[in-house]
């Protein structure tokens, strides 16, 4: 089994990949896209065993189709319903350089009103989300899964996919899995309300 996991940063696509991995024995390569070309994944000893590659967008270099690469894999397309949230998180990576943790004692310390995003950083992440749906809507083929949804009612979600990708329980591999940030990111912001004016101002199609 081939899945590919199409998202956006920061949508909460580590997460979700590492709980599938886990829960259905699939190798789980990272973000190996980001990285490399997708026309060397035959050399990788992986991609002929069951696993997710995770798909962003603006991994893809110009000069190759994003969809010469969903076409080779069954997909699932994540995404978040939080995207002022989503945006934070994303400008919060940059400025800590903190991806992601496992442990509490690895949360990043941010005194409130000190981080600061400009609305060049705003534009780039709405193009980036307009291109997910582009791609999502001109594919149309696999499940469309809400991160929120998926944190409400994990085994909903999972039970679902096994039927829809034909998936079976196996604990060939085992991830550790990331801890909440837990990071109350509109405190953060110094210019918070000028944030929220830029998404009240553009709309965002789903």
């Amino acid at each position: 089994m081939r899945i590919g996991l199409v998202a956006t940063s920061r949508s909460g696509s580590t997460y979700f990949r590492r709980v599938l991995c886990n829960t259905f024995g699939l190798y789980d390569p990272s973000s190996w896209l980001r990285e490399n070309s997708y026309k060397n994944i035959k050399k990788e000893n992986w991609s002929r065993q069951p696993h997710v590659l995770k798909i962003l967008p603006h991994y893809i270099p110009e000069n190759e189709s994003i969809g010469d690469i969903i076409k080779e894999y069954k997909n699932i397309w994540l995404y978040r319903q939080d995207v002022l949230s989503q945006f934070l998180s994303h400008i919060t990576r940059l400025r800590t350089k903190v991806n992601h943790i496992h442990y509490k004692t690895e949360r990043p310390d941010i005194p409130d009103n000190s981080l600061i995003a400009t609305k060049e950083e705003f534009d780039m992440f709405i193009t980036r989300l307009e291109q997910f749906w582009e791609i999502y809507y001109t594919h149309n083929e696999g499940s469309l899964i809400s991160f929120e949804e998926f944190l409400k009612d994990p085994l909903t979600t999972l039970i679902d996919l096994q039927e829809n990708y034909d998936l079976k329980a196996n604990n060939n591999y085992k991830s550790e899995l990331t801890i909440k940030l837990d990071i109350n990111y509109k405190k953060k912001f110094k210019n918070i309300e000028e944030i929220k004016d830029w998404f009240e101002k553009c709309r965002i199609f789903v």
